[in-house]
């Protein structure tokens, strides 16, 4: 899968993890999933458990924290399917 296609598929995993004045919003690459998206911790951990299992990957702590924004949750997956 590449950038574009785990792109397309992360904004849709977001789309059920994000509430409130954010829900209706449209998610941009560009968007910090806590900042912009108004994702809490939990929030955030269980978008990485929906990730990890749609995409059949598991994404290592090193990796994780550096993930701020939906793009970089798009990045470290397609960089992780080429592993």
């Amino acid at each position: 899968m590449n950038y574009d296609e785990s792109l397309k598929v992360t904004c849709q995993l977001l789309r059920r993890h994000v509430q409130g004045p954010n829900a209706s919003r449209e998610i941009q690459p560009s968007d910090h999933i806590q900042k912009d998206l108004g994702l809490d911790s939990l929030g955030v951990m269980e978008l990485v458990s929906d990730v990890e299992t749609r995409f059949n990957v598991s994404i290592p702590s090193e990796m994780f924290d550096k993930i701020e924004t939906v793009g970089d949750v798009a990045k470290a997956v397609t960089q992780l399917q080429k592993s």
